[in-house]
């Protein structure tokens, strides 16, 4: 009797889910390229530190850009699962959201002119930071996977920072195409644009108390 191959075998382990199609993704797709390529507090740091760094130094931002997202979306599914009895929860958590929004446009506006070329390290921790605090991935975690993937939240959870990263990509370069001699000044750009996330975050948070 011969053995059976490696596909047979895998073929005889059964599949509780059964095949996954691929249209399921697709409106999941779809949503999450809308909310990544829309202008936000990370996306604006993205393209600023491409405009004052230069695109080769920026790369590893959009890596940054994607852990953020992993920690984020996973602790707003947990939260929205745990704290959903508790009404001040959203409302916490969205202003503990402007608040580090607003410090992060003081940090962008206090960035010396002169200074064209800004630490890679201090860019990552920035991207990293914000994307934690991102009211984007308060909408995965909490609206776009349950809704769109509602037995598939792990693949939704691994898929999005995917898509972060070729987002990211993009916005850095729309911010590498920004013109040198603009090229220092946009840090202050950055801040002004989050002052105003942060204002609408403090907004909502009020709105739901």
């Amino acid at each position: 009797m011969q053995p059976n191959p490696p596909h047979a075998i895998l073929a005889s382990i059964p599949n509780p889910e059964g095949p996954v199609p691929l249209d399921t993704f697709a409106p999941f797709v779809l949503a999450s390229m809308a909310l990544l390529l829309t202008p936000g507090p990370t996306n604006t740091i993205l393209a600023a530190s491409s405009a004052a760094m230069g695109l080769r130094r920026a790369w590893m931002l959009p890596l940054a850009e994607a852990a953020g997202y992993v920690i984020a979306i996973f602790a707003f599914v947990r939260a929205s699962e745990l704290l959903a009895d508790i009404p001040i929860a959203l409302p916490a958590l969205k202003g503990v959201a402007a608040a580090w929004l607003l410090y992060s446009a003081y940090k962008l506006w206090t960035q010396p002119v002169e200074q064209r070329v800004p630490a890679v390290g201090e860019a990552i921790k920035q991207v990293f930071l914000t994307t934690l605090l991102n009211p984007k991935a308060m909408l995965v975690g909490t609206i776009i996977i349950p809704t769109a993937l509602p037995a598939q939240a792990i693949s939704g959870l691994l898929l999005f920072p995917c898509l972060s990263v070729a987002a990211g990509a993009l916005w850095m370069t729309i911010g590498s195409a920004v013109p040198s001699r603009l090229r220092p000044f946009a840090y202050k750009g950055a801040a002004c644009i989050i002052g105003v996330f942060s204002f609408a975050a403090a907004s909502s948070a009020a709105h739901l108390i």
